[in-house]
Protein backbone atom coordinates (compact mmCIF):
# COMPACT_ATOMS: atom_id res chain seq x y z
CA UNK A 1 0.00 0.00 0.00
CA UNK A 2 1.76 3.18 -1.08
CA UNK A 3 1.91 6.00 1.43
CA UNK A 4 0.73 9.53 0.63
CA UNK A 5 2.81 11.87 2.72
CA UNK A 6 4.95 11.57 5.82
CA UNK A 7 4.33 12.33 9.47
CA UNK A 8 3.15 10.86 12.73
CA UNK A 9 1.40 12.56 15.58
CA UNK A 10 2.02 11.77 19.24
CA UNK A 11 4.88 9.49 20.22
CA UNK A 12 7.85 9.14 17.96
CA UNK A 13 8.87 5.84 16.43
CA UNK A 14 12.28 4.36 17.13
CA UNK A 15 13.53 1.21 15.40
CA UNK A 16 16.16 -0.57 17.49
CA UNK A 17 17.00 -4.17 16.72
CA UNK A 18 18.85 -6.75 18.76
CA UNK A 19 20.88 -9.69 17.56
CA UNK A 20 20.17 -10.80 14.00
CA UNK A 21 22.30 -13.94 13.93
CA UNK A 22 19.60 -16.41 12.84
CA UNK A 23 20.91 -19.88 12.04
CA UNK A 24 17.58 -21.71 12.01
CA UNK A 25 15.22 -20.74 9.24
CA UNK A 26 11.69 -21.76 8.32
CA UNK A 27 11.42 -20.45 4.78
CA UNK A 28 9.27 -23.34 3.62
CA UNK A 29 6.70 -22.97 6.40
CA UNK A 30 6.42 -19.22 5.94
CA UNK A 31 6.23 -19.61 2.17
CA UNK A 32 3.40 -22.10 2.58
CA UNK A 33 1.55 -19.72 4.90
CA UNK A 34 2.19 -16.87 2.48
CA UNK A 35 0.76 -18.84 -0.46
CA UNK A 36 -2.33 -19.67 1.58
CA UNK A 37 -3.08 -16.05 2.49
CA UNK A 38 -1.47 -13.72 -0.04
CA UNK A 39 -4.44 -13.51 -2.42
CA UNK A 40 -7.02 -12.67 0.24
CA UNK A 41 -4.54 -10.19 1.70
CA UNK A 42 -4.07 -8.63 -1.74
CA UNK A 43 -7.84 -8.46 -2.23
CA UNK A 44 -8.17 -6.45 0.98
CA UNK A 45 -5.36 -4.12 -0.10
CA UNK A 46 -7.09 -3.39 -3.40
CA UNK A 47 -10.36 -2.72 -1.60
CA UNK A 48 -8.58 -0.41 0.85
CA UNK A 49 -6.97 1.48 -2.03
CA UNK A 50 -10.44 1.95 -3.55
CA UNK A 51 -11.63 3.46 -0.26
CA UNK A 52 -8.67 5.73 0.46
CA UNK A 53 -7.95 7.04 -3.02
CA UNK A 54 -5.13 9.61 -2.92
CA UNK A 55 -5.79 10.90 0.60
CA UNK A 56 -2.84 11.77 2.79
CA UNK A 57 -2.38 10.08 6.16
CA UNK A 58 -1.62 11.13 9.73
CA UNK A 59 -0.93 8.59 12.48
CA UNK A 60 -1.61 9.57 16.10
CA UNK A 61 -0.08 6.97 18.40
CA UNK A 62 -1.45 8.66 21.52
CA UNK A 63 -5.02 8.28 20.26
CA UNK A 64 -4.31 4.98 18.50
CA UNK A 65 -5.87 6.23 15.27
CA UNK A 66 -4.94 7.11 11.71
CA UNK A 67 -6.64 9.87 9.72
CA UNK A 68 -6.85 9.88 5.93
CA UNK A 69 -7.60 13.24 4.37
CA UNK A 70 -10.21 15.23 6.27
CA UNK A 71 -12.97 12.64 6.44
CA UNK A 72 -11.70 9.14 7.33
CA UNK A 73 -10.39 8.05 10.74
CA UNK A 74 -9.82 4.50 11.98
CA UNK A 75 -8.33 2.75 15.02
CA UNK A 76 -5.05 0.98 14.34
CA UNK A 77 -3.11 -2.06 15.49
CA UNK A 78 0.63 -1.76 14.96
CA UNK A 79 2.49 -4.50 13.10
CA UNK A 80 6.09 -3.35 12.80
CA UNK A 81 8.66 -1.11 11.17
CA UNK A 82 11.26 -1.28 8.44
CA UNK A 83 14.57 0.49 9.02
CA UNK A 84 16.30 1.83 5.91
CA UNK A 85 19.56 2.29 7.84
CA UNK A 86 20.24 -1.31 8.86
CA UNK A 87 17.79 -2.97 6.46
CA UNK A 88 15.77 -4.79 9.12
CA UNK A 89 12.18 -5.41 10.10
CA UNK A 90 11.21 -5.04 13.77
CA UNK A 91 7.91 -6.35 15.11
CA UNK A 92 6.01 -3.69 17.06
CA UNK A 93 5.85 -5.83 20.22
CA UNK A 94 9.66 -5.92 20.22
CA UNK A 95 10.03 -2.14 19.86
CA UNK A 96 10.67 -1.38 23.53
CA UNK A 97 12.50 1.86 22.70
CA UNK A 98 9.27 3.51 21.49
CA UNK A 99 7.24 2.87 24.66
CA UNK A 100 4.20 1.83 22.66
CA UNK A 101 0.80 1.48 24.30
CA UNK A 102 0.18 -2.28 24.82
CA UNK A 103 -3.38 -1.83 23.53
CA UNK A 104 -1.91 -1.12 20.08
CA UNK A 105 0.06 -4.39 20.08
CA UNK A 106 -2.70 -6.94 20.63
CA UNK A 107 -2.83 -8.26 17.07
CA UNK A 108 0.95 -8.26 16.69
CA UNK A 109 1.14 -10.23 19.93
CA UNK A 110 -1.46 -12.67 18.66
CA UNK A 111 0.55 -13.15 15.46
CA UNK A 112 3.66 -13.85 17.55
CA UNK A 113 1.89 -16.57 19.53
CA UNK A 114 0.34 -18.00 16.37
CA UNK A 115 3.81 -18.18 14.83
CA UNK A 116 5.17 -19.98 17.87
CA UNK A 117 2.33 -22.47 17.80
CA UNK A 118 2.79 -23.16 14.09
CA UNK A 119 6.58 -23.06 14.12
CA UNK A 120 6.79 -20.05 11.78
CA UNK A 121 9.86 -18.18 13.02
CA UNK A 122 9.19 -15.12 10.86
CA UNK A 123 6.15 -14.34 13.02
CA UNK A 124 7.89 -14.57 16.38
CA UNK A 125 11.51 -13.56 15.82
CA UNK A 126 11.78 -9.94 17.06
CA UNK A 127 13.73 -8.72 14.02
CA UNK A 128 14.41 -9.95 10.50
CA UNK A 129 16.74 -8.89 7.72
CA UNK A 130 15.01 -7.23 4.77
CA UNK A 131 17.11 -9.26 2.35
CA UNK A 132 15.30 -12.28 3.75
CA UNK A 133 11.76 -10.90 3.95
CA UNK A 134 9.98 -7.54 3.91
CA UNK A 135 7.11 -5.75 5.60
CA UNK A 136 4.70 -6.24 2.72
CA UNK A 137 5.05 -10.03 2.74
CA UNK A 138 4.70 -10.19 6.52
CA UNK A 139 1.72 -7.84 6.47
CA UNK A 140 -0.06 -9.74 3.69
CA UNK A 141 0.15 -12.89 5.81
CA UNK A 142 -1.04 -10.90 8.82
CA UNK A 143 -3.97 -9.59 6.78
CA UNK A 144 -4.98 -13.10 5.81
CA UNK A 145 -4.74 -14.36 9.38
CA UNK A 146 -6.44 -11.43 11.14
CA UNK A 147 -9.02 -10.43 8.54
CA UNK A 148 -7.80 -6.81 8.34
CA UNK A 149 -5.98 -4.82 5.65
CA UNK A 150 -2.78 -2.97 6.43
CA UNK A 151 -1.24 0.37 5.57
CA UNK A 152 2.42 1.24 4.99
CA UNK A 153 3.38 4.75 5.99
CA UNK A 154 6.85 6.12 5.33
CA UNK A 155 8.78 8.34 7.72
CA UNK A 156 12.34 9.66 7.80
CA UNK A 157 14.53 6.56 7.91
CA UNK A 158 11.93 3.85 7.46
CA UNK A 159 8.31 2.79 7.25
CA UNK A 160 5.61 1.72 9.69
CA UNK A 161 3.04 -0.98 8.96
CA UNK A 162 -0.28 -1.19 10.79
CA UNK A 163 -3.68 -2.83 10.58
CA UNK A 164 -6.83 -0.71 10.25
CA UNK A 165 -9.89 -1.48 12.37
CA UNK A 166 -13.63 -0.82 11.94
CA UNK A 167 -13.51 -0.54 8.17
CA UNK A 168 -16.58 -0.84 5.92
CA UNK A 169 -17.59 -4.39 5.06
CA UNK A 170 -16.74 -3.81 1.40
CA UNK A 171 -13.08 -3.60 2.42
CA UNK A 172 -12.91 -6.60 4.75
CA UNK A 173 -15.55 -8.82 3.13
CA UNK A 174 -15.40 -11.16 0.15
CA UNK A 175 -14.62 -9.59 -3.20
CA UNK A 176 -16.78 -9.77 -6.32
CA UNK A 177 -16.09 -12.55 -8.84
CA UNK A 178 -14.70 -9.92 -11.22
CA UNK A 179 -12.19 -8.79 -8.62
CA UNK A 180 -11.28 -12.41 -7.82
CA UNK A 181 -9.97 -12.89 -11.37
CA UNK A 182 -7.99 -9.65 -11.06
CA UNK A 183 -6.48 -10.61 -7.71
CA UNK A 184 -5.25 -14.00 -8.89
CA UNK A 185 -3.67 -12.46 -11.97
CA UNK A 186 -1.83 -9.87 -9.90
CA UNK A 187 -0.62 -12.33 -7.27
CA UNK A 188 0.92 -14.84 -9.68
CA UNK A 189 2.67 -12.02 -11.55
CA UNK A 190 4.01 -10.36 -8.40
CA UNK A 191 5.14 -13.31 -6.26
CA UNK A 192 6.94 -16.61 -6.64
CA UNK A 193 4.33 -18.85 -5.01
CA UNK A 194 2.71 -22.25 -5.48
CA UNK A 195 -0.10 -21.37 -7.87
CA UNK A 196 -2.46 -24.20 -6.93
CA UNK A 197 -2.15 -23.41 -3.22
CA UNK A 198 -2.95 -19.76 -3.94
CA UNK A 199 -6.00 -20.54 -6.08
CA UNK A 200 -7.56 -23.19 -3.85
CA UNK A 201 -7.13 -21.25 -0.62
CA UNK A 202 -8.22 -17.92 -2.07
CA UNK A 203 -11.42 -19.25 -3.61
CA UNK A 204 -12.36 -21.12 -0.44
CA UNK A 205 -11.66 -18.06 1.71
CA UNK A 206 -13.87 -16.02 -0.62
CA UNK A 207 -16.80 -18.40 -0.27
CA UNK A 208 -16.51 -20.30 -3.57
CA UNK A 209 -17.19 -24.03 -3.82
CA UNK A 210 -13.92 -25.59 -4.97
CA UNK A 211 -13.22 -28.84 -6.80
CA UNK A 212 -9.48 -29.51 -6.71
CA UNK A 213 -8.63 -32.33 -9.09
CA UNK A 214 -5.80 -33.63 -11.25
CA UNK A 215 -7.15 -31.80 -14.28
CA UNK A 216 -7.18 -28.49 -12.45
CA UNK A 217 -9.31 -26.42 -10.11
CA UNK A 218 -12.93 -25.47 -10.68
CA UNK A 219 -14.52 -22.79 -8.52
CA UNK A 220 -18.21 -21.93 -8.32
CA UNK A 221 -19.41 -18.71 -6.73
CA UNK A 222 -22.79 -18.58 -4.92
CA UNK A 223 -24.09 -16.12 -7.55
CA UNK A 224 -23.44 -18.62 -10.36
CA UNK A 225 -20.12 -17.24 -11.56
CA UNK A 226 -17.46 -19.87 -12.22
CA UNK A 227 -13.71 -20.20 -12.70
CA UNK A 228 -11.59 -22.96 -14.22
CA UNK A 229 -7.83 -23.07 -13.67
CA UNK A 230 -5.39 -25.40 -15.44
CA UNK A 231 -1.74 -25.93 -14.50
CA UNK A 232 1.35 -26.92 -16.45
CA UNK A 233 3.86 -29.61 -15.47
CA UNK A 234 5.67 -27.16 -13.20
CA UNK A 235 2.49 -26.33 -11.31
CA UNK A 236 2.11 -22.89 -12.87
CA UNK A 237 -1.23 -21.58 -14.08
CA UNK A 238 -1.47 -22.31 -17.79
CA UNK A 239 -5.08 -21.25 -18.30
CA UNK A 240 -7.52 -19.19 -16.26
CA UNK A 241 -11.04 -19.01 -17.67
CA UNK A 242 -14.56 -18.63 -16.42
CA UNK A 243 -17.75 -16.65 -16.49
CA UNK A 244 -19.14 -13.88 -14.32
CA UNK A 245 -22.84 -13.38 -13.74
CA UNK A 246 -24.04 -9.93 -14.87
CA UNK A 247 -25.03 -7.50 -12.13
Amino acid sequence: MPAHGVGTGGKGMSHCTGSLDRKARSVSSFEELFAQHVATGMARQLALADLLGDRGWQLDLNAGTVTFGNDLRYPVQLLGTESHADRTWLWAWANSASNLDPSLLQLAGWLREHGRGEGVRELYEPSLRLDRIDGHRLSLVASGLTGRPYYRGTYNGGAIFFHLENLPSRVQGAVTPERAFTVLGQVIQAFAVDHRTVVVNFLRQQGWRVDDGKAGVVGRHPDGSHMRVSFDQLGRISELTGGVQPR
